[in-house]
Order: structure tokens, then sequence, then C-alpha cells
């Protein structure tokens, strides 16, 4: 515990959560992943996941703010619902992930892959940064609010955006 987060396995925080345990924030989960799982309603608001397998997990309604999420891959996972506001997903594969109605306001999206991702009504705004991002192929993608940063983007119809640009 040398930056003060508690480390938490696969197991431990399964068995946790199937006890009614919803609070993980901060945590640190080792890189074992949790693909498959149901954790909606979880709340592991600036937990550290980087490089956490979370393919096909239903992380409906769950609170992952800040979190440290960099190179996760979240191919066919379920994400609608969820506050994502200034959650980390560098080098994120988001193959098939669905953010319906999920918040990602202030975001870190550099070098995510969002290949039919489904954005319906995601909120997209404040500081989010999308540089080198891949939105090729993501469906319903919205417009992006005011402060948005876009610097060498694939756009959601194949178009490369060069930028840099802030949206106003």
């Amino acid at each position: 515990m040398e930056d003060g987060r508690k480390y938490l396995n696969r197991r431990k925080l399964l068995k946790r959560y199937a006890a009614g345990e919803r609070d993980f924030a901060g945590i640190r989960i080792s890189s074992s992943g949790l693909d498959g799982e149901d954790l909606r309603e979880i709340d592991l608001s600036g937990a550290d996941l980087i490089g956490v397998n979370l393919s096909g997990v239903n992380l409906s309604y769950a609170n992952l703010s800040r979190a440290k999420m960099l190179c996760v891959n979240l191919t066919n996972a379920n994400l609608s619902y969820a506050n994502l506001r200034g959650v980390d997903l560098s080098g994120a594969d988001c193959i098939g992930t669905d953010f319906s109605n999920a918040s990602l306001n202030d975001a870190i999206l550099t070098a995510a892959i969002f290949d039919g991702a489904n954005l319906y009504r995601a909120a997209i705004g404040g500081t989010a940064k999308f540089i080198k991002t891949d939105l090729r192929g993501a469906k319903n993608f919205p417009p992006l609010g005011e402060g948005v940063f876009v610097y060498q983007t694939f756009r959601e119809d194949g178009s490369f955006f060069e930028g840099p640009a802030w949206i106003e």
C-alpha cells in the first residue's frame, strides 16, 4: 500500500460485492480482471484499474469518476448511466461498449478505440480530451460540449480531424 490505496484482488472484491458492499472508492485492483462480472451500481470513484480486463462487465449506474482506467479492455462492457466524469481512459479498448446516458465530462480519451461503442445520450463536455482517439464506427455519437479538446482524432464517420481545437 505504498500510495495509500487498498489493494483488492478479484476474489475479495467479488465476495464483498456479493455481501452487499458497493463502496470501493479509491481502491487498486490487481490486473487479474473482472471480465464478465455484474457490478452494477458499484462505486469505484478514484480507483486504480490500470490494465484491468473489464470485457463484458456490467458497470451500469456505476460511479467511476476520476478512476484511472488506462489500457483497460472494455470490449462489450455495459457502462450505461455510469458516472465517468474525469476518468482517464487513455489507451482503452472500448469496442462495442455501451456508454448510453453516461457522463464522460472531463474524461481523458487519449488513444482510446470506440469502434461499435454506443454513445446514445452520453454527455461529453467540460475539459474532455480526444487526442489520437479512434471514434470510427462509434454509434449515436453526441454533440461535443463546450471546452472539449480534439487533436488528431478519427471521427465516427471515418474522417480525420487534425486539430488542435477546443469546441466552443
